[in-house]
């Protein structure tokens, strides 16, 4: 374990694809019963797009997302050296939820009822009006539930 190197006033209230509530939440269904994570893994707390011929996920896509990636299993720490990942690799098996209530770092100034937008080149979101547009993204049925500044994390929510 490294040293400590800085002191945070306030705990995080939590990481990147943790469940935002214990509201009720839903799994993506698949033909074959098992996603795996394609070539370049998937990233937690991201949307992805699944590859159906190859019952692949990935974090870059076209068209509506499939669904969000949770922060149910763990993610592999495959850098030499790093101190954390969100990086499931290739190959491992993972689910994705299209329901619920989630948290997630926004790339945009976020404000409660904001629709939120899935960056097609990796997962990554956005948030804007509802019906807007989003130069390489497309929105989702998922909606701002909590303000917050660019690299926030805030709290996504599915439900109306």
């Amino acid at each position: 374990m490294p040293f400590q190197t800085s002191i945070n006033q306030y705990q995080a209230p939590a990481v990147e694809g943790d469940f935002a509530s214990d509201n009720t939440r839903t799994s993506v269904l698949n033909a074959v019963e098992q996603l795996l994570a394609a070539a370049a893994g998937v990233t937690v707390g991201r949307f992805a797009w699944i590859d159906n011929p190859t019952q692949t996920v990935s974090n870059v896509g076209s068209g509506v997302p499939d669904g969000f990636v949770h922060r149910q299993y763990g993610a592999l720490i495959t850098q030499w050296l790093a101190q954390a990942g969100m990086l499931i690799p290739q190959g491992v098996q993972l689910s994705l939820l299209n329901q619920g209530d989630f948290w997630a770092k926004t790339l945009t100034t976020a404000t409660v009822g904001q629709k939120v937008y899935a960056v097609l080149a990796d997962g990554t979101i956005k948030t804007g009006a509802a019906g807007g547009s989003i130069a390489g993204a497309i929105e989702t049925k998922w909606s701002v539930a909590s303000a917050g500044a660019v690299g926030d994390l805030i709290k996504m929510t599915s439900w109306k």
